[in-house]
């Protein structure tokens, strides 16, 4: 039912952010990006497992999307949660920050700079940051009862961190577009936390190569 409101809601008009694009092999070609044969077509909402996000290139756009969005959920019988409903502007990185102020039923919707959802972030870097945060606590959480216990076995351990601490670690990971120093982070974390396991030091001159080898 979702998915037959949004076609009602951008059915006449559709405020969103234009996408040009090519189904042969000069994709990378600017020239030809210009030209009338290219195909265009308009992204309007993305879907969040049962919320949705519409999005829009100018303050304007975003509140007639939601003036169209709010007359579409009425005629299915549902309704927007103002308490929940934020608006994210995310400028050019040359341009200068502002506030947007998008209204909804007379209440002023509120501006926020990232938003977690389903345990994940909308920016990367902070998201890496939530993700090593939340990695390090499972991490701590097991240094008495697995990590630092001689009874088992070091392979039971490298299993046990595969399938919980790195599971952590890299949750949502196949959504990200990860940049070097995110992943240099990340990586930095999983040496790390290979070598606690098998009571590694620096001092002993162990490379990063034989740590994962080990």
């Amino acid at each position: 039912m979702f998915s037959a409101m949004l076609m009602d809601v951008y059915r006449d008009e559709q405020p969103g952010i234009r996408i040009s694009f090519r189904t042969d092999v000069q994709l990378l070609n600017n020239r030809r990006m210009q030209t009338t044969t290219r195909v265009n077509d308009y992204i309007h909402d993305l879907l969040f497992a049962d919320d949705c996000a519409p999005i829009t290139v100018t303050e304007e756009g975003m509140q007639r999307s939601m003036v169209l969005f709010d007359a579409g959920c009425a005629s299915f019988g549902l309704t927007i949660s103002t308490t929940k409903t934020v608006v994210i502007n995310q400028p050019p990185p040359s341009a200068e920050y502002y506030a947007p102020r998008n209204n909804f039923n007379g209440f002023q919707l509120k501006n926020v700079e990232t938003f977690a959802y389903l345990g994940s972030n909308t920016r990367i870097d902070d998201e890496v940051v939530q993700r090593i945060s939340k990695a390090s606590q499972a991490f701590g959480r097991r240094q008495v009862s697995m990590w630092n216990r001689h009874v088992i076995h070091l392979n039971t351990k490298l299993k046990m961190y595969l399938a919980v601490i790195l599971t952590t670690l890299l949750y949502g990971e196949k959504t990200w577009t990860v940049y070097s120093n995110q992943a240099r982070k990340l990586n930095n974390f999983h040496l790390s936390s290979l070598r606690r396991i098998l009571k590694l030091r620096w001092l002993d001159m162990i490379t990063e190569t034989e740590v994962q080898e080990s």
